[in-house]
């Protein structure tokens, strides 16, 4: 036999400038009354849930967050007139000093934003009730006062973009930034309780971002709870103290050290009855929106009035997009341009505070620097066999509680997806994208793919064109660019101009077309005191039949080297030349920006996204080898030009494809939701190259 519940109820302002005007509130509590609902305290209601007290009338309780001005001038009156009890969470360090106020005395009442702002950005909490109107409040009017933390601190959640930080941001941002500043980014915003959160690094004129762990929350938690309870608590002078959630966000952590420091109740915005028996650690309110009338307040006293249609119209909290610990997973071993990247993301996320832990076949060329950089690396004996290694993955995923799974390279797309399967049949889910930095066409089941996970992503607009054109959903296909992680000190350029070439025999690369370039160049100009390098070929004599052996001799030829030596070239260059037929966004052109280098590149896949011909490098038609050698032939000439060139490519880089640039790319994919727009790179070059 189903029994009573007591409805809770959560307000806030009660102001003709913000949330109910007193005419909309007064009618509540008419109706309230009308129904014969009888108001009671929180210490009353926390009997009936414990079983010390009968549930034998209709009972409601009226809570009032943040104690705002409107509180003490229109709220207490209202109340006291119809006999009402009301209970009242004030954020401690708002609590100012001062006399008991009257309309009079109050000139100017804010809403809850602008309050709100002023409090955490001037210290100004004359917008809220002060410590002789909350005394005069439990003394004096036989209301209740307790706890809702020091300053409702907020943090940034996840990685959704907000913008810049503007006059129409959430006020939270006033208490996570020192200062305002509209160059500074805004992302989506939630309780510093219950969330880690991602907190602004200030360094070098640059803003930095990095998750707290879980034991610095805890601390936050347990000094904030702490410091309140005890200014609450001289307020109200109760044995027995309640909490009020910021937003109605918590989870176990803060729960824990909710009771730790000794509330005996905390109050949520979940829905569901409140009645003998209740957890009074999670009593359940529901909040009431500005725009509802007494009508909408009837519906809810006959809703959650009984125990059957409250349980049954529940609502409950779960943390959404807490990122804790991302899984990169690759069947390769080799240190390939997508595996560098694999790398250079796992060290992104790891210098924000996320766990990564990193799925690699035995004797992968990517552990040793994987492991340097604090990832946890796991040996995948087998990925030949598909179904063993989905087993595989989804237990990991349980067992490590991973929250995103990222694939590099085909195999492991597959896996992942058979895995997120398994997970989702034993209650369990993560996250799924799959990395592309290719722009040939894709296997027949990406689209799938994109629906089983939660999409692509992809290291160039031309990459992702590429998948929508073959049915992948735009909201599915992602953009986050390559990035490069500058090492120590540079070494000194050569003093010869030197042109180099990075990339290997194959076609799509086009080495023959850079040596038919010198060829052409040095038909029109001895180029006497330049250097050309082509590093990644083995051997020039497979180009003798294009190009007389006296071109080939003025091309030095290193062979295959290491990334780093490899790095340590281009960094000793003048000018790099990228005169592929086929490409999405190598490496090589990053690590060239990086270096400082002047360019000359083919219009192939993605290089024009990030080169305005003849403002950072020149753009030539793919195999036009008459504009290539030209192109060159003015930055050997033009030492200026070539200087000038290179300080904005250092600029792009260091500024739109660094290490903390991409984590914050790739967490605000991570974080998106369907509904969100697909990221889509660092579109800010040109404002780069204009400054």
């Amino acid at each position: 036999m189903f029994g009573k519940s007591i409805p809770v109820f959560c307000y806030h302002a009660v102001c003709e400038e913000d949330g109910h005007s007193p005419e909309t509130f007064g009618a509540h509590l008419d109706v309230i009354a009308e129904m014969g609902f009888q108001t009671i305290s929180a210490n009353h209601l926390y009997d009936i849930c414990m079983g010390r007290r009968k549930l034998d009338k209709k009972y409601v309780v009226l809570t009032f967050d943040d104690c705002h001005i409107s509180n003490w001038l229109t709220v207490v009156p209202m109340l006291e007139e119809r006999g009402m009890k009301g209970v009242f969470f004030a954020i401690s360090d708002f609590i100012g000093e001062g006399n008991i106020r009257s309309k009079s005395d109050v000139p100017e009442v804010l809403p809850m934003r602008e309050a709100f702002i002023k409090a955490l950005s001037e210290k100004d909490t004359s917008q809220f009730m002060n410590e002789a109107e909350l005394k005069s409040l439990v003394h004096d009017k036989g209301m209740e006062v307790y706890a809702h933390t020091r300053n409702h601190q907020g943090c940034f959640k996840d990685f959704r973009s907000r913008g810049n930080y503007s006059s129409d941001s959430h006020w939270s941002t006033w208490g996570i930034y020192r200062r305002f500043n509209s160059k500074l980014p805004v992302y989506e915003n939630g309780s510093a309780f219950a969330y880690n959160g991602f907190w602004p690094i200030f360094k070098k004129g640059r803003v930095l971002f990095k998750r707290r762990t879980d034991e610095e929350r805890r601390e936050f938690c347990r000094k904030d709870f702490t410091e309140c309870l005890q200014k609450i608590k001289k307020i109200n002078g109760a044995k027995r103290q309640f909490f009020c959630w910021p937003w109605g966000h918590f989870d176990s952590i803060s729960m824990q050290e909710a009771s730790l420091c000794g509330f005996s109740g905390t109050f949520t915005l979940e829905r569901s009855a409140n009645m003998i028996g209740t957890d009074p650690m999670h009593i359940n309110r529901i909040g009431v929106g500005s725009s509802k009338d007494a009508a909408w307040i009837r519906k809810r006293l006959l809703m959650y009035g009984n125990e059957a249609s409250a349980t049954a119209c529940f609502k409950f909290f779960s943390k959404k997009n807490d990122i804790g610990r991302v899984l990169y997973i690759t069947d390769t071993g080799k240190l390939s341009g997508g595996s560098r990247q694999l790398i250079n993301s796992a060290k992104a996320m790891r210098a924000t505070g996320i766990e990564v832990t990193a799925v690699l076949p035995p004797e992968s060329g990517l552990i040793p620097e994987l492991e340097k950089a604090g990832v946890e690396v796991v040996v995948l004996d087998d990925f030949k066999n598909i179904l063993t290694a989905a087993n595989f993955l989804a237990n990991l995923v349980a067992e490590k509680k991973i929250d995103v799974v990222h694939t590099y390279h085909n195999r492991a797309v597959k896996i992942s997806c058979i895995a997120k399967g398994i997970s989702l049949l034993s209650g369990k889910n993560f996250k799924l994208f799959f990395n592309r930095g290719v722009i040939y066409k894709p296997n027949p089941l990406a689209p799938l793919f994109s629906l089983i996970g939660n999409g692509y992503i992809c290291n160039s607009e031309k990459c992702r064109d590429v998948l929508l054109k073959h049915g992948v959903p735009a909201k599915r296909a992602h953009v986050v660019y390559n990035s490069f992680a500058a090492g120590g000190r540079k070494p000194r350029r050569a003093v010869a101009t030197t042109v180099t070439y990075v990339g290997n025999s194959g076609y799509a690369k086009g080495p023959d077309v850079f040596i038919k370039a010198v060829a052409n160049l040095l038909s029109q100009d001895p180029c006497e005191g330049v250097s050309f390098i082509a590093v990644g070929l083995e051997d020039l004599s497979a180009y003798k039949d294009i190009v007389s052996p006296s071109t080939l001799e003025r091309i030095e030829c290193p062979g295959y080297v290491s990334h780093d030596e490899a790095v340590r070239i281009l960094a000793t260059s003048h000018i790099y030349v990228m005169s592929s037929r086929q490409e999405s966004m190598p490496n090589t052109l990053i690590e060239a920006f990086d270096a400082g280098l002047a360019t000359v590149c083919t219009d192939a896949g993605g290089t024009s996204e990030l080169i305005r011909d003849g403002l950072n490098g020149f753009l030539c038609p793919v195999e036009d080898v008459s504009a290539i050698s030209a192109s060159i032939k003015k930055l050997i000439d033009d030492g200026d030009l070539r200087k000038n060139m290179g300080r904005l490519n250092r600029k792009i880089v260091r500024n739109l494809m660094s290490s903390s640039s991409k984590s914050r790319a790739l967490l605000g994919v991570y974080s998106s939701l369907t509904k969100d727009a697909p990221k889509r790179g660092p579109l800010g070059i040109d404002g780069v190259l204009d400054d």
